[in-house]
């Protein structure tokens, strides 16, 4: 059993500050009476709809920092930035997360899917919100009704072939059907949704190319601009060819900022550290850390990563994720199976710098060789941009 009563415990190998770290993080997406306005799109849509029909479009990691950065390249967004509104995305700012924000209209601390890499208390090891696990049902994983399943309207989600039937689709998606589409006839599956669903559906589209290009190639590549450029190109085909009157509603997810080797800290290499965590959860831009048995044990690591990483990472205990609206808002009643997911220790990444203990990963190579990384509270990553227009 862990004590912090006893000596003092070693301080944990020095990381050299190879780069400047910056106090860059957002205040928490529910401090103060905030809300993401992810969860509030959706509800109005199913729940007193207008006649007519609605197109969601959801572009995965275009985050307004990059938009704007960006602006040469994307035509038709640049056209129409005077009618975006720039809304928070929930924490940690995942696709996960945002997804069943997005499609529940609940916080995180209140529908359980706290990040892409999300503890699962029965197994000890946490699983992937978007793959899910063989013996872990959907619906018990989150089983709280949407709003689509609680309405009338009927839903179309239009996404790869891969997506259907995914955990995060049963999680989030619940109410929809399905539309698959290959990667050259997105905005004619569209078309077909909206023709299947009527004169008054609604549908959803998930457009990855950022996201993709951006976690393998870096924000500062050619190949994410030219994923960027496809995604304006989208967007303008389907202004010229969903039906006139079309409702438009284009957001994203996350944003993303590029990270590299110089700017990492590999818990694997603290065995100090290692010894206080039983699992870890999330991803290198917002990592969960479970402790170990022991009474004191999550309040010695909290201390430990404190004294290692300084500024390069907000250290939050588990009551500082729910006070400070981190999760949920700070008067939000946890639900029971939401509870024992919740880290010990959450560590928000400042600046370009990732934190992450690959010992622990299923792919450590594939996860370290990551560029574009996300899950902090920067502008960066935290801010997306939200359109509604009709066509």
């Amino acid at each position: 059993m862990r004590s912090t009563a006893s000596a003092p415990p070693p301080r944990p190998a020095e990381v050299p500050v190879t780069l400047p770290a910056t106090d860059d993080l957002l205040p928490p997406p529910f401090a103060d009476g905030a809300r993401p306005g992810l969860l509030d799109l959706l509800p109005p849509l199913v729940q007193n709809p207008v006649p007519g029909r609605d197109v969601i479009v959801l572009l995965d990691g275009v985050g307004s920092t990059l938009l704007d950065e960006h602006r040469s390249i994307t035509p038709t967004l640049r056209r129409l930035s005077g009618q975006v509104q720039h809304v928070r995305a929930p924490a940690p700012t995942t696709t996960s997360v945002s997804m069943v924000c997005l499609h529940t209209a609940r916080a995180p601390i209140e529908h359980g899917v706290l990040g892409h890499m999300t503890f699962d208390p029965a197994r000890g090891a946490a699983i992937n919100q978007l793959t899910g696990a063989p013996d872990v049902d959907p619906r018990t994983w989150m089983p709280l009704r949407t709003p689509v399943e609680a309405g009338s309207r009927r839903a179309i989600q239009v996404g790869p072939a891969k997506h259907g039937g995914s955990h995060l689709s049963r999680v989030a998606y619940r109410g929809w059907e399905f539309l698959a589409h290959g990667r050259g006839d997105r905005v004619e599956a569209v078309r077909t949704a909206l023709h299947r669903a009527g004169p008054d559906g609604l549908v959803h589209l998930h457009v990855d190319d950022a996201d993709h290009a951006g976690h393998r190639h870096g924000v500062n590549s050619d190949r994410w601009r030219e994923a960027l450029a496809e995604v304006d190109g989208l967007v303008a085909a389907l202004l010229r060819r969903l039906p006139r009157g079309t409702r438009l509603h284009i957001t994203a997810d996350h944003g993303m900022v590029d990270t590299s080797e110089e700017a990492t800290v590999d818990l694997a290499e603290q065995p100090a550290i290692q010894g206080l965590v039983r699992a870890i959860s999330g991803e290198a831009r917002a990592l969960g850390l479970h402790a170990a048995p022991g009474d004191g044990a999550a309040e010695e690591l909290a201390v430990r990563l404190e004294e290692l990483l300084g500024e390069r990472a907000l250290v939050l205990r588990a009551a500082q994720l729910l006070e400070r609206g981190v999760l949920g808002p700070p008067d939000a009643v946890v639900p029971p199976w939401v509870a024992p997911r919740i880290p010990d220790v959450l560590l928000l990444a400042r600046g370009i710098w990732r934190v992450d203990d690959y010992s622990r990963r299923e792919e450590p190579h594939k996860a370290r060789a990551m560029i574009g990384a996300h899950g902090s509270l920067t502008a960066a990553e935290a801010v997306v941009p939200l359109l509604q227009l009709d066509v």
